[in-house]
């Protein structure tokens, strides 16, 4: 049995840059981090002495003869893409709600192709694993969105992310000291909306846009943030944001708008909502004092997190047979 974790993502500037109609025309830069929280999969043969029938087992419980019977879109042309055909017990499982802006579908897609690699003994990279993601998803699945959340999920840490007009992307650490990460990371706060996205409109709704502010933004705030001026950065992403929502109506809500009106009002330097947009996690920069009053005012939807800097990695894997 072989069993993966694959880390959620907080990305901090140039979000929705990472869109193939907007990196095709002006490239994208992104910056962020993911967090120690995960999707799990598990893989293993299917014991002879057992049934013949597959088990996939995940928000739901599947058990089907032929894998191309799975009725979960990713997990179907996950296993089709990387040729499964003989019965397999799958597990997954989350820390987080799928569909709350922390890139979660990518992530387990990332997983799934780490988990699969392993299973098969194929060569695995960092840069191999990202690459089948955005290939599944936004090519065989059609979803509409970016490819940021793979290259996070694959890569792990706190980086910069550029993507060249032909889609190809380079991933570089942060430089930033020991001292000021602990900084920004008791500096950052994230509060969970307690609603998660159900449809692909919100995604789609960031395509044929003029993001090159965002993109801007995301270069300045860059500069602070390696200056180490957590004050200025947070400063540029609340105007990140209000440039991001003017896309589309469907990225804000009055309840997010709420949440992040109380945290400016409470002192915060500036706020964000996660993901696409409508609902999910908002993520908030602030000094210490304001964190503590921030926490106190959000106290049941408060997510406690530290940093990830594995990426999808192997937490088990046995080859002994039942």
């Amino acid at each position: 049995m072989i069993l993966v974790k694959s880390p959620f993502r907080v990305s901090f500037f140039g979000g929705s840059t990472d869109y193939a109609d907007f990196y095709q025309q002006h490239g994208s830069f992104i910056f962020g981090c993911t967090i120690n929280k995960y999707a799990y999969l598990s893989i293993r043969n299917k014991p002879k002495i057992l049934s013949e029938a597959s088990t996939i087992s995940y928000s739901k419980y599947e058990r089907v003869g032929n894998l191309k019977d799975i009725e979960n879109p990713l997990i179907r042309e996950t296993l089709n893409y990387f040729g499964i055909k003989q019965p397999i017990e799958f597990i997954s499982f989350s820390d987080i709600p799928s569909r709350t802006g922390l890139g979660g579908s990518s992530s387990y897609c990332v997983g799934m192709s780490h988990l699969l690699r392993t299973f098969l003994n194929k060569k695995i990279s960092k840069k191999q694993i990202a690459k089948d993601a955005i290939e599944i998803e936004r090519n065989i699945l059609k979803e509409s969105g970016g490819i940021q959340d793979q290259i996070w999920a694959a890569y792990g840490g706190l980086n910069t992310i550029e993507i060249n007009k032909n889609g190809d992307f380079f991933v570089k650490p942060l430089s930033i000291t020991n001292e000021f990460r602990e900084h920004l990371l008791d500096s950052m706060v994230l509060i969970y909306t307690n609603e998660q996205r159900t449809c692909d409109k919100i995604a789609k709704a960031h395509q044929n846009k003029d993001k090159t502010t965002i993109l801007k933004l995301a270069h300045e705030a860059h500069n602070y943030l390696i200056s180490e001026d957590i004050k200025s950065m947070g400063n540029l992403m609340y105007e990140s944001w209000l440039e991001k929502s003017k896309l589309s109506s469907h990225i804000s809500t009055e309840s997010v708008d709420s949440i992040i009106s109380t945290c400016l009002k409470a002192g915060a330097y500036g706020a964000k909502l996660l993901g696409a947009g409508g609902c999910g996690f908002i993520l908030v920069i602030c000094d210490p004092k304001t964190k503590r009053k921030i926490t106190s005012i959000f106290k049941n939807n408060i997510l406690d997190f530290n940093f990830d800097y594995s990426g999808a990695s192997t937490m088990f894997n046995s080859s002994n047979e039942i």
